[in-house]
């Protein structure tokens, strides 16, 4: 077995132990391409819960895309402040909807035709849209192939040794993952890294990726 096979192999072992662990996932087919992009940016550096607030927040003062496109930074700001790092993200969110509005409406149907990376390229050209943002979009709302990265996702891979030294985890994740698993793979790291490979305490003992994670092993034998 070749090295490139074995990762492989150890990939697929990880993505079969997380199904096993937390379950099937099925996809939420109710958002928007556009809902997603909002909710993905009011998500950035913050928790699930301050999220949800801050949307609910945002259309508790607004009732429609068209009236947050016509409120002033300053609105959109204090709509959203329960999300942290609120005028930033409030430019990004006028910016992305004063974008769509110049070039044809609030919507981004018209990434439906275009293929994986030109949609994820496409999406990073709106300020404060960054690769995760993009990827985010681009898998969940428009059923492109592209494997989100977030900071769970990149410790997690890591650890496992899943991703080379130098290698991009965007671009590997997304050659090396199959596009039906896209989706759970993703969410499932996640969790996994909030819950038992965490940054500062990992919990190795309990971690049903143990046998095949050099890092929570080497661990282990230090302590």
């Amino acid at each position: 077995m070749t090295d490139e096979e074995k990762r492989l192999e150890n990939l697929f072992w990880v993505r079969d132990r997380l199904e096993e662990r937390f379950g099937p996932i099925e996809k939420d087919r109710t958002r928007s391409p556009l809902d997603t992009l909002i909710q993905t940016v009011l998500s950035q550096n913050t928790n699930d819960n301050n999220r949800d607030k801050a949307e609910e927040s945002l259309w508790r003062t607004f009732d429609s895309y068209e009236e947050v496109a016509d409120a002033t930074e300053e609105e959109i700001a204090e709509a959203i402040k329960t999300a942290g790092l609120q005028h930033q993200k409030a430019k990004t969110i006028k910016g992305i909807l004063t974008g769509l509005r110049e070039t044809g409406g609030l919507e981004l149907d018209y990434l439906d035709d275009l293929g994986a990376e030109e949609t994820w390229k496409k999406l990073m050209e709106f300020d404060g849209v960054g690769k995760k943002t993009a990827a985010v979009v681009s898998l969940f709302a428009l059923n492109k192939p592209i494997f989100p990265v977030d900071t769970h996702v990149r410790r997690v891979t890591s650890r496992l040794e899943l991703i080379k030294s130098g290698e991009n985890h965007h671009e590997t994740l997304t050659e090396l993952v199959p596009e039906e698993d896209m989706y759970q793979f993703h969410l499932h790291l996640i969790r996994h890294g909030r819950e038992t490979c965490k940054s500062r305490k990992p919990q190795c003992k309990e971690c049903v990726l143990l046998d095949r994670c050099p890092t929570g092993r080497e661990k282990l034998a230090d302590d």
